[in-house]
């Protein structure tokens, strides 16, 4: 099994509809999609990523299968994620690293993830 596989079935069992999440490095929207389906209809989901074309990706895969709007979607490092987020979240993943098909001199710093985790 993955270790994405692995997380996002762990939090199958934590996050419910109305739930707040954070997908806080988006990528290509897998995970994104993922909290979008779980949180239902009253929920929300913020997702983070400091490449445009991340934000654009996630934005198709979302658009497709109708979770857009239960998204916000921010074009910032996830270390800045208290200047979006004022409410109370019950999950956040995070999978770190760079971003598959990019430039792999854009990648994850221990100091914004740290940054992210305090906040």
């Amino acid at each position: 099994m993955r270790l994405t596989d692995a997380a996002q079935a762990f939090l199958a069992d934590v996050i419910s509809d109305g739930d707040i999440a954070v997908d806080a490095t988006a990528g290509n929207g897998y995970d994104t999609h993922f909290l979008a389906e779980r949180i239902g209809v009253s929920g929300h989901v913020y997702a983070f990523y400091i490449q445009a074309s991340a934000i654009a990706a996630t934005k198709r895969r979302l658009a497709t299968g109708g979770l857009l709007s239960r998204v916000t979607l921010v074009h910032d490092s996830h270390d800045n994620l208290d200047a979006y987020i004022s409410r109370s979240v019950k999950a956040g993943m995070f999978n770190l690293g760079f971003l598959p098909g990019s430039d792999k001199q854009t990648t994850t710093a221990p100091a914004t993830t740290a940054r992210a985790l305090d906040a």
